[in-house]
């Protein structure tokens, strides 16, 4: 049974809006929510906040406060979180990529001062072995 009880407001940019706060068959506030599956992606539901919670799945409760998307309106959103997704995914492997080439450069310069140090070591043994005689 939905039990809906006080009003509360919130505004968004310079929109205002009045929404029902609703309480669940727990007795709990059912907190507002967004559906992201490819079947209702962006559209909004109380749940009960309960829900996902081990062992307490008794109370399913459950509204859907938007009305029902037009089939292209969710083809369109499920497209675009498809490639927000390709891009992040892009984005992590550019990171990991960019990480190991930071620790290639990090070994190059210990590798290039070392050889740096030889040459002047062996500069200095040719250049007092030369003078020595």
């Amino acid at each position: 049974m939905l039990m809906m009880s006080q009003q509360y407001s919130f505004s968004h940019g310079s929109r205002s809006s009045s929404r029902s706060r609703y309480v669940c068959k727990c007795g709990l506030d059912a907190p507002l929510m967004t559906a992201w599956r490819n079947a209702n992606p962006g559209r909004h539901f109380y749940g009960c906040g309960m829900y996902k919670l081990q062992g307490f799945k008794k109370c399913n409760h459950f509204v859907w406060l938007d009305e029902e998307m037009n089939p292209r309106v969710k083809e369109l959103i499920s497209s675009l979180l498809k490639n927000i997704n390709k891009e992040k995914a892009k984005v992590k492997s550019y990171k990991v990529k960019e990480e190991e080439l930071k620790m290639k450069v990090k070994m190059l310069k210990k590798q290039l001062k070392i050889n740096w140090m030889l040459l002047f070591v062996m500069l200095f043994a040719f250049v007092g072995t030369t003078l020595m005689k």
